[in-house]
């Protein structure tokens, strides 16, 4: 049934489904939710639902009315939408917040993400950008974990927040933006490569083992 819908849905046990959307990372405008209201208003939206990823929920929506809705969000936010292959979480960052590291802008480099993430087919692959220690974006318990020190970036792989909850190991710290950039597009390119059907990324590393990927990457 998704096959027949522009953008990815979740469909419901009554047969609606829902469709959620990241309009800048989910740091919005305020005149952003009247738009967003006035949108679910005419397509007829049940309920919305703010996701612990930022992003806005439109639920208890109709197959009919679903491209329909789709094609006004682009319409009203054009590029500000996220739409990255998988799922990227940020945290408020330097803008506001008085522990993000200086220097690291992680709204910025959630964009830039995003658009390696579109260079792979890896599938569902979370990621978490924090921009100090605290994690609250929850980076170590994502597919690619990716928070900030003192040195620069670091990067965790094989996080969960499942059934069985494991937090990612460290590949590497201490990077700055293009070497982030460059190692994540190689991890992206390992899962693609090494993932069966819809494993996710720590039941690879466990089925593998780090020591390949580390091998594989680094």
């Amino acid at each position: 049934m998704e096959q027949q819908f522009n953008y990815h849905v979740t469909l419901h046990k009554d047969n609606t489904y829902s469709l959620a959307v990241s309009i800048d990372q989910g740091y919005m405008l305020p005149e952003d939710f009247v738009l967003v209201a006035e949108l679910a208003k005419k397509h007829n939206v049940g309920k919305m639902m703010l996701t612990t990823e930022k992003k806005v929920s439109f639920m208890d929506v109709a197959a009919e009315e679903v491209n329909p809705l789709w094609a006004d969000l682009q319409e009203t936010f054009g590029e500000r939408i996220c739409n990255p292959k998988g799922k990227i979480t940020v945290c408020p960052g330097s803008m506001y917040c008085k522990f993000a590291m200086a220097g690291l802008d992680n709204h910025a480099m959630g964009r830039k993400i995003e658009e390696v993430s579109k260079k792979h087919n890896a599938g569902k692959v979370k990621v978490g950008v924090s921009c100090c220690p605290r994690n609250c974006a929850m980076s170590q318990i994502k597919d690619i974990g990716v928070s900030a020190n003192v040195k620069g970036w670091v990067v965790t792989v094989g996080g969960n927040a499942g059934m069985i909850a494991k937090v990612g190991e460290k590949l590497a710290d201490g990077l700055n933006d293009d070497e982030l950039l460059a190692l994540l597009d190689k991890v992206y390119q390992y899962i693609e490569e090494n993932k069966k059907d819809n494993e996710r990324t720590n039941k690879t590393i466990a089925r593998l083992g780090i020591e390949h990927l580390k091998a594989a990457v680094l």
